[in-house]
């Protein structure tokens, strides 16, 4: 029988919780609720490590088939979190992904502030001012992870991490991640503060990513797929830079070319 623990009345219940799952799914309802949908054991697992703070699991008996997830998901409830068991049906009602994998929670968004992190650690600081694809926005999230970057600054962005499309694509990377929203103004203050060298990504630079000599912290701004950086944005930028090309095609995708650039970063360290 599907019922929410502790005890509520049961169908109304259910059917609540599974419309507020549902909601996330829209950017209207992540922006009034300030949560997010996390969707799969392996996301799940992630922001348990991470220390996001859960309000409801939702799950299913029937399709859940791991122990792992079954472990935290009573380690939870013990916390107070309440757990709403599904029919595999309902839980397909609101999965986002291909496959239904019985486990999904809804969670409080994390946000950090420009005030908040040491801006002389980590790898670089990735600036992101617009990205069209959420598959290439997951893909740069987990790459940044994966490399050791010190956090996300979304520039007057309208771009959302916690799409779940977003937070499918990044494989959890997203978790591990600082994220910050600043306008153009807050950005070029806190750059000048702390002396974080400025480094844009552009096809008509004359210096090469591999020539360049780092001289501090550095936040590596990245532009929209087609259209790359606006002029606002080129303006706080130190330095432009390119990727080397030898071969016929004029530009890399942008979740390659991100990964190269980090990746050229972590080979100098």
């Amino acid at each position: 029988m599907n019922h929410t623990e502790p005890p509520h009345s049961q169908s109304p219940s259910v059917s609540e919780f599974l419309s507020r799952a549902r909601s996330l799914a829209r950017r209207d309802g992540r922006q009034s609720s300030g949560c997010l949908w996390i969707e799969g054991v392996r996301n799940f697992v992630q922001a348990y490590d991470a220390r996001f703070s859960f309000e409801t699991v939702i799950y299913s008996r029937r399709l859940l088939k791991s122990d792992l997830a079954e472990m935290l998901i009573r380690r939870l409830v013990r916390t107070g979190v309440r757990r709403v068991r599904v029919s595999p049906e309902e839980f397909r009602s609101v999965c986002t992904a291909t496959r239904a994998s019985g486990i999904g929670a809804i969670a409080q968004q994390r946000w950090a502030s420009l005030n908040d992190p040491e801006p002389h650690q980590g790898l670089c600081w990735l600036v992101i001012e617009e990205l069209r694809s959420a598959g290439n926005f997951g893909t740069i999230l987990r790459t940044a992870e994966a490399t050791g970057v010190s956090g996300i600054i979304l520039v007057d962005s309208p771009c959302d991490p916690y799409d779940p499309a977003v937070v499918r694509a990044s494989m959890g990377g997203i978790f591990h991640l600082p994220l910050i929203r600043a306008t153009h103004e807050e950005f070029r203050q806190w750059v000048r503060r702390h002396g974080v060298q400025v480094v844009g990504l552009a096809l008509e630079a004359t210096q090469l990513w591999t020539q360049l000599v780092p001289a501090g912290p550095i936040a590596l701004v990245i532009g929209e797929e087609r259209r790359g950086l606006s002029d606002r944005l080129r303006s706080v930028c130190d330095t432009m830079v390119r990727l080397p090309m030898v071969g016929l095609a004029d530009s890399l995708n942008v979740g390659v070319a991100t990964g190269v650039m980090l990746y050229e970063l972590v080979r100098r360290t």
